[in-house]
């Protein structure tokens, strides 16, 4: 769609040393030839996902710098359900090979990647959404199985053989998007957990993935000893 590509655009903006901010949906709807309501529905997204801040003027600016606290491990979603009690089921809402965006081919180095895109629910309840993209090369027998009920951790692992080497992952805190809200049954700007995950092997990344959980149906703990810690 037009307005995730201009949201690719203005994310790749905030990385440069001189961002051109800041940004009105008038100016960005002339810079990339697209409508006033598909800048402003991209401004208002990456506003939700907490990377602008708009103004009343409707001008949007970088939002405040955000800090590293690092993370919890965030266990399978199968597991998480069982530890829960609780009943899981998935529903794949796509399976292909798909143009890869700006931000995920910089990290995966693929122009087209396998898409998998799987709604997930607790007790008939939609819960959390997932966005993946595997490596084409590396994983293209996954679209052959069953990914409403298999793993495709435990298919990258057992069944192709790939080890699993390394994985960078970050948490954030996000307001759901219109179209995402109403995969989750959620009001637009409901808050949510956003995770998303590079997964490598060896020194090949293999697949990246996104997933939106709605933030009143989950929390994160963990167990761990200090290793003096400082203040």
């Amino acid at each position: 769609m037009k307005y995730r590509q201009v949201k690719e655009a203005v994310l790749q903006e905030l990385n440069k040393p001189t961002p051109g901010f800041p940004l009105s949906e008038n100016s960005l709807a002339r810079r990339f030839g697209v409508s006033r309501m598909t800048a402003r529905r991209a401004l208002q997204e990456l506003s939700q996902e907490g990377w602008l801040y708009r103004t009343q003027g409707r001008l949007s600016t970088p939002a405040p710098r955000r800090f590293n606290q690092g993370y919890l491990r965030v266990r399978p979603f199968y597991e998480f359900a069982r530890a829960q009690g609780a009943q899981p089921k998935t529903r794949v809402l796509a399976a292909e090979l798909r143009p890869t965006p700006t931000g995920v081919r910089e990290k995966l180095g693929v122009e087209q990647a396998l898409y998998v895109e799987r709604l997930r629910f607790l007790d008939d309840e939609p819960v959390q959404r997932e966005v993946r993209y595997l490596h084409p090369v590396h994983c293209a027998p996954i679209l052959e199985h069953d990914l409403t009920s298999e793993s495709i951790h435990d298919l990258l692992v057992h069944t192709l053989g790939l080890p699993l080497t390394r994985v960078w992952q970050r948490l954030e805190a996000v307001a759901l998007g219109q179209d995402i809200a109403r995969l989750l049954q959620q009001p637009s700007k409901a808050p949510a957990l956003r995770l998303e995950r590079l997964t490598y092997t060896l020194e090949q990344p293999i697949t990246w993935v996104e997933y939106l959980m709605r933030a009143d149906r989950y929390y994160l703990e963990d167990t761990f000893i200090p290793q003096g810690e400082r203040p």
